[in-house]
């Protein structure tokens, strides 16, 4: 025969104020508090994910500096620069772009 619900060896455990406190409040900030488990754990992860970003742009930062002092100082590498990317000529040049297509 089953054991009565007033019998069950569990029941004693929660019977006790202390204990049935600490789970209900152990639930309510797992779940039902704004700054829940599972909102922390994003939140963690958004940081993470933000300080990858930071370290990519310090790096491209970093890059661009020496290309912009490499520019500065040298008159032919900022010429081609120039011509490359913004198709600049001089007086009485005439510019051919050929763009080569992926076959």
């Amino acid at each position: 025969m089953a054991t009565p619900l007033s019998n069950h060896p569990l029941l004693k455990y929660f019977k006790n104020f202390y204990i049935l406190t600490g789970v209900v409040f152990l639930v309510w900030m797992l779940f039902f508090d704004n700054d829940n488990f599972f909102k922390r754990h994003a939140q963690k992860n958004k940081e993470q994910d933000l300080k990858n970003q930071e370290l990519y742009y310090q790096n491209e930062i970093i890059e661009l500096e020496s290309k912009m002092k490499e520019l500065k100082s040298n008159n032919e590498a900022l010429e081609k620069f120039a011509r490359e990317k913004y198709l600049l000529h001089k007086k009485g040049e005439d510019v051919y772009v050929i763009k080569e297509t992926d076959n």
